[in-house]
């Protein structure tokens, strides 16, 4: 599977999380919801060892390297374990503490070194798109696998500097959006992670601060709601044409917004915004069953 299919891994994987967060707070859902999170991982793993092999090919692997849209997307393979880490840590604690490490050391190092290329200059201001957020503000990321091991450090390390490099990328991208030329329709789709940071943003101070200061997680979490709901014609054109790989970006922001509203439901007591959670999960499930039927048809006649 070529590297233009690494957001599914992600995706997968984030969505797995999210059924995971509805089996902990839904007795009456575990069951289902297990049932669908361990598929997910399956699937998921599935996706990422099929993206591996791919890049083992010594020419596809230059070509991603040397393709200023494709490198970016490698940063989906170790936000990716990242997430695997926080599912495999309850049951298989060091498995989760070494893949935690590995991807948090993996994804900085890509980080350092794509940063070390946007920081030289002359980048165009059309290359500049909402797919940035992946490798900038997939540290934030590192907290969900890092607490779940108990490296509380790296977990604080990894959320510093993906918020901060959030704040300074969001006008960037805002800008460019607005001022620079459309997104070509094929990659509209890609708007939907500006959703992401904040909404994944929620989920890690939580697991960060608990529930005894909810306030910062509650701006993140509403920010996150409210790009959504900008962003739903934006998902109804795109619902409305051919599939394309990069509507993948749909999954992730979409499961990370679902875990984020049932965690917080929990921790204020409000009913109404875990069923809104539970809906937006029910609807990104139908959305990646959509995704992989349409990845299978691209790949069947590639």
């Amino acid at each position: 599977m070529p590297i233009r299919f690494a957001p599914a891994v992600m995706s997968l994987l984030g969505l797995a999380l999210a059924w995971r967060t509805l089996s902990e707070s839904s007795q009456a859902l575990s069951t289902v919801a297990q049932v669908v999170s361990i598929g997910a991982v399956l699937i998921g793993l599935v996706t990422l060892g099929s993206i591996v092999y791919h890049l083992s090919n010594r020419a596809a692997l230059k070509e991603t390297l040397q393709s200023p849209v494709l490198r970016i997307l490698l940063a989906c393979l170790t936000v990716g374990l990242m997430l695997l880490s926080a599912l495999l840590a309850p049951h298989t604690p060091m498995i989760g503490s070494g893949l935690i490490w590995f991807a948090a050391g993996a994804h900085l190092t890509l980080l350092a070194w794509l940063l070390n290329g946007w920081l030289s200059g002359n980048t165009p201001i059309e290359q500049i798109t909402p797919v940035w957020f992946i490798p900038t503000v997939g540290n934030i990321v590192i907290p969900i696998g890092a607490m779940a091991s108990g490296h509380l450090y790296l977990a604080w390390f990894g959320f510093s500097v993906g918020l901060m490099l959030w704040l300074a990328l969001l006008p960037l991208v805002i800008y460019r959006l607005m001022h620079a030329s459309p997104l070509p329709p094929e990659t509209e789709a890609v708007q939907m992670v500006m959703v992401a940071p904040p909404a994944i943003g929620s989920v890690a101070w939580f697991v960060l601060a608990g529930d005894t200061l909810l306030i910062p997680g509650v701006i993140l979490l509403s920010f996150a709601g409210f790009l959504g709901l900008t962003l739903v014609p934006m998902i109804l054109r795109v619902l409305n044409r051919p599939f394309s790989p990069a509507n993948w970006s749909f999954g992730f922001p979409l499961a990370a917004l679902s875990s984020g509203l049932m965690l917080y439901a929990d921790a204020i007591g409000s009913l109404w915004l875990g069923y809104v959670g539970v809906c937006v999960l029910l609807f990104v499930s139908v959305i990646v069953l959509w995704l992989l039927l349409g990845s299978a048809r691209v790949l069947i006649h590639s």
